[in-house]
């Protein structure tokens, strides 16, 4: 009975996986179909995922959301399939939030009096393909006037400059 109770989970442990796979369900129903069609899920989990979406009213999509749920904790490679892909998503969704954060911290200091030269220095660094004079007269133009037209566009090379790739 000991050796039962060393690999067998918890009750606790069941349900808080359920869970978690009820979430991932919750998730897969805001993928759009192309993504879906990348996990190569069979049949019955494409329908039943696709009668969660069609269903509007709260309590029979709740149930609906749950029966996906039950189907995906049957089939593991489908349950793993669908892990992977959400958490490659989401390092992608990150990945750019965070370049999206340092696109604003360098158009912040570019626009600031003291640290002009070095974040100039830093963005021909990071995107070479960034003309220096112009973005160095949108700075100033930024700081004399105080135009967002300005700041906007420093923003928009900077962007521009890191889609065009780093060295």
């Amino acid at each position: 009975m000991e050796s039962f109770r060393e690999t067998a989970p918890s009750r606790s442990a069941v349900k808080r996986r359920a869970q978690q796979i009820e979430d991932l369900a919750r998730q897969m129903l805001e993928l759009g179909d192309s993504e879906v069609r990348r996990l190569g899920w069979e049949a019955p989990l494409l329908e039943a995922l696709r009668l969660a979406r069609e269903t509007r009213q709260h309590g029979a999509r709740k149930r609906q959301t749950k029966h996906l749920a039950a189907l995906l904790r049957r089939d593991e490679q489908a349950l793993a399939a669908a892990e992977k892909y959400l958490d490659v998503r989401s390092g992608r969704r990150q990945e750019q939030v965070k370049d999206f954060h340092q696109l604003e911290q360098l158009r912040d200091r570019l626009c600031s009096d003291e640290s002009q030269e070095e974040a100039l220095h830093e963005i021909l660094l990071l995107f070479p393909g960034c003309d220096r004079e112009t973005l160095a007269a949108l700075g100033e133009d930024f700081r004399t006037s105080g135009d967002r037209r300005a700041y906007r566009e420093i923003f928009r090379l900077l962007r521009a400059g890191a889609e065009k790739g780093r060295p």
